[in-house]
């Protein structure tokens, strides 16, 4: 199956009514609760990070106090909404891609076939809609705790936390916010339907071997699309 006819069954399958409830609660608690310590760990030091090295260079033009006006673009804009696409959906869309493939090469698609279930329906389409939903709010959290560790960094370098805050308020609009969210709808299912596919195309002559093999194409192909399209987003809304 090509990838082109892979997702038309699966929108098909994703839209042909609500997904089975107790499918789609197990992958969005995987997906959304799942991911929450890595993504905290990791968006802390990124937003510690930002202050930091903006600091150091601005400080040089005594451009210190512009400091929460870069963090608020450049973090809430750019850098938390495609780190939280980037490293949960590396963790998010290897599990989806290892499960599928395991599930194919142990025979238990075939088996709901001969039971006359429809695995796009049972299998890819809560996996779709668990994703898709759970990343715009990834992509939400990370803005929030990113900007406070960039808080943070930002008063202990010794910036006045109001003008820090205040610059935030000028430069992020609500339409920035709505962007980074959107963002994550686009990504989750992207990074869903990648890692999908290369799990469900596992063959089972391929054996233990074809589950690492699909989960490296979906975390490679999930990371890299992702950040182009991010780019073309971004191209298009503020250029």
């Amino acid at each position: 199956m090509g990838f082109l006819e892979f997702v038309e069954r699966a929108i098909v399958a994703q839209f042909r009514g609500p997904p089975p409830r107790d499918e789609f609660v197990k992958h969005a608690l995987d997906a959304g609760v799942g991911s929450l310590p890595l993504l905290t760990l990791l968006t802390v030091f990124a937003g510690l990070n930002l202050s930091v090295q903006a600091f150091g260079t601005f400080v040089r033009f005594g451009g210190q106090d512009l400091l929460g006006l870069f963090c608020g673009v450049g973090g809430i804009r750019e850098l938390y909404p495609v780190m939280a696409a980037v490293i949960c959906g590396a963790r998010i869309g290897a599990n989806l891609a290892a499960s599928l493939a395991n599930m194919q090469i142990s025979e238990q698609v075939e088996a709901l076939e001969v039971m006359a279930v429809d695995p796009m329906r049972q299998l890819v389409a809560p996996r779709l809609w668990a994703v898709t939903l759970m990343l715009p709010l990834l992509c939400a959290y990370a803005n929030v705790v990113g900007l406070a560790a960039s808080y943070w960094a930002a008063t202990d370098l010794g910036v006045d936390g109001g003008s820090f805050m205040q610059q935030v308020r000028d430069i992020v609009h609500m339409q920035d916010l709505m962007v980074g969210v959107t963002k994550g709808v686009v990504f989750g299912w992207l990074i869903a339907i990648v890692s999908c596919y290369h799990g469900y195309r596992a063959l089972k002559r391929d054996g233990a071997e074809g589950v690492g093999v699909a989960t490296n194409r979906a975390i490679v192909h999930s990371a890299v699309l992702c950040i182009v399209l991010n780019m073309m987003i971004s191209a298009v809304l503020y250029t």
